[in-house]
């Protein structure tokens, strides 16, 4: 997992920038640097190489491996896979997704593989664990709740809660710098979202939640920094995602397939994709847009 390092202008702060800002690639990494310790922002993909280049560059810094701690924005493979293999003991994640940090088979619930199953039976022997194993392996780890601040040195970092595309998602505020870490939520590739997750009015209310800090930069997981303005341009995807969906279905499409197909083009996918259009179709529902049950 080939990532580009780079020490940022922020005092303290560098970034592990991975190659490629799509699945399967890593997230990027982000670490903390005050009085010879780190934070460990999402270590990344479940590979030794990426874990092995953490642990370089924090030793070029002389910052004690074992007083460090590690922070997973959620419990998915290119966030926290290579967790595993640092020797940093104390890892926090949202209390919602220790479950699924302890036991990433438990993640078949908020991924919505049962209705997955349920609906489109062409996938009725899919496996999460082990369609993740190739690509970007994920292992179990002893993580903690983590509580609404986290203080290490010289920084503060409020914890938010921005579901969507996990149920405890979180994003990391630096107020002392006007940073935010926005884990999946903002980045050069929009983030899938699911039911369970939150769907598309938690991923709306997160957008709402993060556009009300005072922000200079944003560090996603994924691709380059960028500005509060990304905040915006995610909600017009979802608006014009919305709007798509709903001339579709005027047009006589009836199955989430079709849907699926017709949104996203070249770019389907049977799993991330689906379940993108189940959460807006859930949405239509409950406001009355759309009736008629799809198959």
């Amino acid at each position: 997992m080939h990532a580009d390092v780079t020490y940022t202008e922020i005092e303290g702060l560098i970034a592990l920038k991975s190659k490629s800002a799509r699945w399967p690639a890593s997230s990027n990494t982000y670490l903390l640097v005050s009085d010879n310790k780190s934070l460990i922002i999402d270590p990344g993909c479940g590979f030794h190489e990426r874990a092995k280049l953490i642990e370089k560059v924090l030793k070029n810094e002389k910052v004690d491996m074992f007083e460090s701690v590690i922070v997973l924005t959620h419990a998915h493979p290119d966030h926290m896979g290579a967790t595993k293999f640092l020797s940093t003991k104390r890892i926090l994640i949202h209390a919602i997704e220790v479950e699924y940090a302890k036991n990433p088979s438990l993640l078949s619930k908020p991924f919505d593989i049962s209705f997955i199953k349920n609906v489109f039976g062409k996938y009725s022997q899919f496996d999460l664990i082990e369609y993740f194993a190739g690509l970007c392996p994920i292992y179990g780890v002893d993580a903690i709740a983590i509580n609404d601040r986290i203080s290490f040195g010289d920084y503060t970092l409020k914890v938010i809660l921005t579901p969507g595309h996990s149920p405890g998602h979180i994003s990391l505020y630096l107020k002392s710098e006007r940073v935010l870490f926005s884990g999946d939520l903002l980045g050069d590739v929009m983030a899938w979202y699911s039911p369970s997750a939150g769907g598309v009015e938690a991923y709306l209310e997160s957008l709402s939640r993060l556009e009300k800090l005072k922000v200079d930069i944003i560090m996603p997981s994924h691709g380059s920094p960028t500005t509060p303005e990304r905040i915006e341009t995610e909600r017009e995807i979802l608006e014009q995602r919305e709007k798509k969906i709903l001339e579709e279905i005027e047009k006589g499409i009836g199955s989430r397939e079709e849907l699926s197909k017709s949104l996203f083009g070249k770019r389907w996918s049977f799993l991330t994709n689906l379940l993108i259009v189940e959460s807006h179709l859930r949405k239509l529902r409950k406001e009355g847009k759309v009736t008629e049950l799809f198959k």
